[in-house]
């Protein structure tokens, strides 16, 4: 049985991939610097990352690291904190990971890295489906934090050859509230900014982490990880063409197709989203055991 430290292990999205890499045979250890309200299914440590002795402690001996500590949201603490926090405990935990021959890390980013701000007419991608190619304009601390993060992670893989992916997950929904969507097509920016419209289900949130620890990637790569729709129920195109006409439109986008391809996390991880809105609607909700067998049983 091999090792994953998952950071984070106290928060939901955590406990999801725990119970998940436990169920296919992984010893877990998960870190913290809050302990979980309720006990983990496996062994927990606190442990404050911005030190980085505790995080080199925490690694020692294992395979990987599924790196999900952070401050989350743009809200989640004053921005200073907030910066300091995400992007020091990320340089660690890559730093101690390539330094002590661990095999593989996956990192947490987040859809804020490419642009979210207050005013929401401020920011507009150049195109859609926006892609890993499109470029990063964060204008927030904890946008910039998931930014900076990806590029130590980039650094540190081009230095010494860990591999690494970052999964920029959109908007996590958790279960109990996927049935409050479709939402309301806006009918102005403000009410629902672009960033808001893709989301992601938090059990398919969960089994990307797996699936890129899994796989056989090299060097640094950076996916996003969406659901296949908007979470509106209406026509993307007509979304666009009402609230953001001046973005360009590549691809069909047909019906309500989300904004935001996940094309690379298909052929680089065999990411594919199995919960949504509409498939709850239609009584189609599958669950973690969907999950094909390991293809890299090294790690």
């Amino acid at each position: 049985m091999k090792k994953i430290v998952v950071t984070g292990g106290a928060g939901r999205l955590g406990r999801l991939a725990i119970g998940n890499l436990l169920e296919r045979g992984y010893e877990v250890l998960a870190v913290d610097k809050v302990r979980p309200q309720t006990a983990l299914p496996c062994r927990f440590l606190p442990v404050e990352m911005t030190d980085a002795a505790p995080v080199y402690d925490v690694l020692r001996g294992a395979d990987a690291v599924l790196h999900l500590g952070a401050i989350p949201g743009p809200g989640g603490a004053p921005q200073s904190t907030l910066f300091h926090n995400n992007v020091l405990s990320t340089y660690h935990v890559v730093e101690a990971a390539s330094a002590l021959g661990l095999k593989r890390l996956v990192f947490a980013s987040s859809v804020f890295a490419v642009g979210w701000v207050a005013e929401p007419e401020k920011y507009l991608p150049r195109y859609v489906p926006v892609d890993e190619d499109h470029p990063l304009t964060p204008f927030e601390a904890y946008g910039l934090s998931k930014q900076i993060g990806e590029d130590v992670c980039g650094a540190v893989s081009r230095r010494t050859g860990l591999p690494i992916v970052s999964l920029r997950f959109m908007n996590i929904i958790w279960p109990e509230n996927i049935g409050a969507l479709p939402r309301p097509a806006p009918q102005t920016p403000r009410e629902t900014p672009f960033v808001y419209w893709a989301y992601v289900d938090a059990r398919d949130a969960a089994r990307a982490c797996i699936l890129a620890l899994e796989a056989d990637t090299t060097g640094h790569e950076a996916l996003f990880i969406a659901a296949e729709d908007i979470r509106f129920d209406c026509p993307t195109r007509d979304l666009l063409r009402d609230l953001a006409p001046g973005v360009e439109i590549r691809g069909p986008l047909k019906d309500r197709a989300s904004v935001i391809s996940i094309q690379k996390a298909k052929r680089l991880i065999g990411y594919e989203p199995q919960h949504s809105w509409q498939t709850k609607k239609r009584g189609l909700e599958t669950g973690f055991s969907s999950l094909k067998p390991r293809r890299n049983p090294t790690i």
